[in-house]
């Protein structure tokens, strides 16, 4: 019998319709790659036929968007849409977008034209989406959230009487993935009514306007010079047998490197900089807020343990001075050790530091006393948690109270144990969730060899995590790149996110402690867990931005091996990334302690 979550889960990707609604796209791949050589010959050339000869045809088709980059950003797009097959619809579409580049060039077309014409074709970068098939949206798909599908999987066209536009999955991928902005606007356009602006899809319906979906065929250039290759939702789709202890090394560091890279190159004191959004190469603020700051460096920390790698190296270099930086507070930012959260992180960080550095450093020792005293504010046996903070943040509070051992001579150990029992009899079984992963790094860290007397609830929780994997054999098509994914149906988005790395994070160290996952490599739970979490790591490397994905992307050198909020939310916050990082690193440690019981 079917879970209701299940359900819910499947009506929100789209998985219950017919099997025409999210199969593969029925144009053949060759033919593809025919008409991308075909639009890659015109551009190069920047010169196109006529519109009635017969070098302007190519296979019939319905819907076609082509976009041209230049440094990653989008210079010229040329949507076209057709309710029958037209052979002329690629020629359309490409036509579009590159009168769309001329109308910005400012160049004087005089005898050096040729010359920069030609430079600035082989800078190019094309990509084109193809679809030979409109399926009619129901009026109970424009009722739900993406019309029923997950974004930047399916094509939208709009039609008012003979008059069709339509947009692509790759420009709603760029629009943070909310297909009904985009459906609401190309209906504006082409009725020309401003009082639509505020109207909803099943409004404008009850007006004339029908909408249909499209399934992409896409190519992209990765890069200036580079063929074409063929993506899903912007991106290849990553197999599971790509996850390996090897790769998961590899992203390891290269996901360090990002947070190197991320660290503010100014002459003030920032320490990270704000969420990036590679598409326009540009930063939400200056700096993070210091709960990120501090959770940055503890990642890198964690991942420059025992350092024996140049990059190791690096990022406790960078980790260190990051603290530093927080101890020397801006004039546009708040003091840290006010705020409890950043002030809990910020101690867990510090316990990755050897003491004797610590207290020889006076930017560190600052932040260490000022933590310190903030600390013993937040929680006590007889009150509790201090009412200020969010019940999410009690686990935080535990692993800080914990950490505290390492950097300051009194015991709280008593304290921790208590504030850890108090968040398990405060927090509902089902909600345990929301406590990871600081709270089952704080039980597994005080317990140290002893029992784990919380394992059971530890247990329970994983296993409702993996209620909420989505599997292979439950997605469509255009949705497998999904696999591996945690959905939690409490959020206003039931689809899943990089809000997942939380409780993975606490999966992965789980999975080294005997006490909680009993077995070895291939024997008791161990086998099981291994591969459950594997086929996550499969989806948090979809989530990471690389390779092809950097197309869409004008600041490609920052976000390279990113971590992105969601495969149709681009932007990359610190979070993110140092979550990935702690994921990755506690996987590793929990693979060297299988291979050696």
């Amino acid at each position: 019998m079917q879970r209701p979550i299940t359900l819910l889960i499947l009506i929100m990707l789209g998985a219950i319709h017919s099997a025409a609604a999210g199969g593969q796209p029925s144009l053949e791949p060759g033919e593809a790659l025919r008409i991308y050589s075909q639009i890659d010959t015109w551009v190069r050339d920047w010169d196109l036929p006529s519109a009635d000869a017969p070098e302007a045809e190519s296979e019939p088709l319905r819907a076609v968007t082509v976009t041209l980059r230049i440094d990653g950003r989008v210079f010229g797009r040329g949507n076209a849409a057709s309710a029958d097959p037209d052979p002329t619809l690629v020629w359309r579409a490409t036509s579009k977008a590159i009168n769309a580049v001329n109308a910005k060039l400012t160049q004087d077309r005089d005898a050096m034209w040729e010359a920069f014409i030609r430079d600035l074709s082989k800078r190019i970068m094309i990509s084109i989406e193809l679809g030979d098939e409109l399926i009619p949206l129901s009026e109970s798909e424009l009722e739900l959230p993406g019309f029923g599908y997950s974004p930047g999987s399916v094509g939208f066209v709009v039609r008012l009487g003979e008059k069709l536009d339509t947009i692509g999955p790759g420009s709603i991928l760029l629009k943070r993935g909310d297909p009904s902005r985009s459906v609401s606007a190309l209906s504006l356009a082409l009725s020309d009514d401003a009082n639509l602006v505020m109207q909803s899809p099943q409004d404008l319906h009850e007006q004339g306007f029908r909408f249909y979906r499209w399934i992409p065929m896409s190519i992209a250039q990765p890069a200036p010079g580079l063929g074409g290759v063929f993506l899903d939702r912007g991106d290849r789709t990553i197999d599971t047998s790509e996850i390996s202890v090897r790769s998961i090394g590899t992203m390891s560091d290269r996901v360090a490197k990002h947070l190197v890279r991320r660290q503010w190159e100014g002459i003030e004191d920032y320490g990270f900089m704000g969420t990036l959004d590679p598409v326009t190469g540009t930063t939400e603020s200056p700096f993070a807020g210091a709960f990120e700051q501090a959770l940055g460096a503890y990642a890198l920390l964690r991942y420059g343990n025992d350092a024996t790698t140049q990059e190791q190296r690096d990022a406790v270099v960078t980790a260190r001075e990051v603290l530093r930086e927080l101890a020397r507070v801006e004039q546009q930012e708040v003091t840290p050790w006010d705020d409890p959260l950043a002030t809990c992180m910020i101690v867990i960080a510090l316990s990755e530091v050897p003491l004797e550095l610590i207290i020889s450093d006076k930017d560190l020792s600052t932040l260490r006393t000022s933590a310190i005293q903030t600390i013993d504010t937040v929680y006590s046996n007889a009150d509790g948690f201090d009412p200020i903070l969010p019940e999410a943040a009690h686990g935080l509070v535990a692993h800080a109270l914990v950490a505290c051992a390492k950097i300051d001579p009194k015991d709280r150990s008593s304290l921790a144990s208590d504030a850890i029992s108090r968040v398990y009899l405060e927090t509902p079984a089902e909600m345990l969730v929301s406590q990871m992963p600081f709270l089952a790094w704080a039980q597994i860290e005080l317990a140290g060899g002893d029992e784990i007397a919380t394992g059971a609830a530890l247990r329970q929780m994983r296993d409702l995590v993996w209620e909420h994997q989505l599997k292979r054999a439950d997605l469509d098509w255009v949705d497998r790149d999904l696999a591996g994914g945690i959905v939690f149906t409490r959020s206003s988005a039931p689809l899943p996110s990089w809000s997942a790395l939380r409780p993975l994070a606490a999966i992965a160290s789980m999975l080294g402690n005997e006490q909680i996952t009993p077995g070895g490599i291939s024997s008791g739970e161990v086998p099981r867990e291994i591969g459950r979490l594997v086929d996550s790591i499969r989806f948090v490397r979809q989530l990471i931005a690389e390779g092809e994905t950097m197309h869409m992307y004008a600041d490609a050198d920052d976000a390279d091996w990113g971590v992105r909020m969601a495969l149709w939310d681009q932007r990359m916050p610190i979070e993110s990334s140092a979550m990935t990082l702690l994921l990755l690193v506690e996987t590793e440690e929990s693979f060297e302690e299988l291979l050696h019981r």
